[in-house]
């Protein structure tokens, strides 16, 4: 019976217990991103405060993953995961006692700013423990966390608020704060630096005393960041820009056109995700990305040029799954890339410039769509979604892909 090296395997302890950390933290999230403007509106008698429930939160989360990056790359992984969570749970409870509107978006700044510190030191650990050979393949089953919190987040959060009455919101609060518990003891249980450590060494610091012995001096930086990093950021930030037209505007859209109810839209979209980080994870792995972003991304964009011809529901939750197969394949496959050209030791950095753009992509969406959407209407801002595909594609093509790095690198080092 042949069995794959342990250095190959991929589910270890340690992977399982950050998937596991991620789940809770991530649930929260999503109750939320539902429940909070809800929560805001009954405790300040209006709704604006619920959009700023949402901004104060991505731009502390934001803020928090340069700071995270350099510091675990500088004193280990676990221990930022470790505070992440504490903070997090502590800002869920505190939601619970608090009745003052400012003290609320005080507290959500908090809450942004741990799950920040959270999300980015779990991508640095992800990329840590799975075997190199094995990189987008372990990503896309790590990134399935956020598809199960995506689907089940914010059922949870309104079947317990349904009522409104102030109790429900505890409770919500109150088993929020104990899922960040969970994350915490799962965070504590990752081990594999103190075993690094035992043997005198980190596991990122092995990795790059090889590549100082094969290739010299490590990557210079910019802000923390190694130069590698900064186009495949630009892509996804183009990518999730466009993305954000889905995510915030579809219902909106449907509303227009008098679509009715589209839930199944995002039902079939999440089934797309699930096959493709199941399948194309291996593919990019054993064939290189460029086979799974280039076509994904053309898909991409060829569904945001449909959507305005849509007439009937029917269509648009056809398109769903297409949408969601592409998507699940670009983001892990791109994410294993960046974490494959910078340094082991610099993976928090790289952590953090991959959250960040997800970060700036949908935020800088969601404003500059509105905007088209009041002015230009609903058929522009998808067809501006399916042009900034295709200048991802474009910066992917001429500037990211397999062979352009290969070749620019082979001529360097022979300079």
């Amino acid at each position: 019976m042949n069995k794959k090296p342990q250095s190959e395997r991929l589910l270890s302890k340690d992977y399982i217990l950050i998937i596991l950390a991620a789940t809770g933290t991530s649930l929260c999230n999503f109750f939320f991103f539902t429940a909070l403007p809800l929560y805001a509106e009954k405790i300040s008698g209006s709704n604006l405060y619920g959009g700023l429930m949402l901004t104060v939160y991505a731009f502390a989360a934001l803020a928090a993953r340069p700071i995270t990056g350099n510091i675990i790359d500088r004193i280990g992984r676990v221990k930022m995961l470790i505070i992440g969570a504490i903070i997090c749970a502590g800002a869920c409870a505190l939601y619970g006692v608090t009745t003052s509107i400012l003290l609320l978006l005080g507290i959500r700044v908090i809450n942004g700013f741990g799950f920040g510190m959270h999300s980015t030191s779990a991508g640095a650990v992800v990329a840590d423990v799975i075997p190199k050979a094995r990189m987008a393949e372990g990503i896309g089953y790590f990134n399935l966390y956020a598809t199960f919190a995506t689907a089940v987040g914010p059922y949870i959060a309104l079947t317990l608020v349904a009522d409104g009455e102030m109790s429900s919101f505890q409770r919500l609060f109150f088993l929020a704060s104990s899922l960040c518990l969970v994350s915490l003891v799962c965070d504590s249980f990752i081990n594999y630096e103190k075993k690094a450590k035992k043997e005198g060494r980190t596991a990122a610091a092995a990795d790059a005393e090889e590549i100082e012995k094969q290739k010299g001096p490590l990557p210079k930086t910019f802000m923390g960041f190694e130069y590698a990093v900064f186009l495949p950021v630009l892509v996804l930030i183009l990518f999730n820009f466009a993305s954000s037209s889905i995510n915030t505007f579809l219902a909106l859209y449907a509303q227009e056109k008098v679509l009715g109810n589209i839930g199944a839209f995002f039902t079939v979209n999440a089934a797309g995700l699930l096959v493709s980080r199941l399948l194309f994870g291996k593919v990019a792995d054993r064939r290189g990305p460029d086979i799974v972003v280039i076509p994904g991304i053309i898909v991409m964009a060829v569904c945001y040029c449909l959507i305005p011809f849509i007439k009937t529901p029917i269509w648009l939750f056809l398109l769903g799954f297409p949408i969601g197969l592409a998507h699940g394949g670009i983001i892990p496959a791109v994410n294993a890339l960046m974490f494959r050209r910078c340094s082991p030791q610099r993976r928090g950095t790289a952590a953090a410039a991959y959250f960040a753009a997800l970060d700036i992509g949908f935020a800088i969406g969601g404003s500059v769509f509105g905007f088209v959407a009041d002015g230009l209407g609903f058929d522009w801002l998808y067809w501006f979604a399916a042009g900034l595909t295709a200048v991802a594609c474009i910066v992917y093509i001429k500037s990211v892909a397999e062979k352009k790095y290969q070749k620019k690198h082979k001529s360097e080092n022979i300079a």
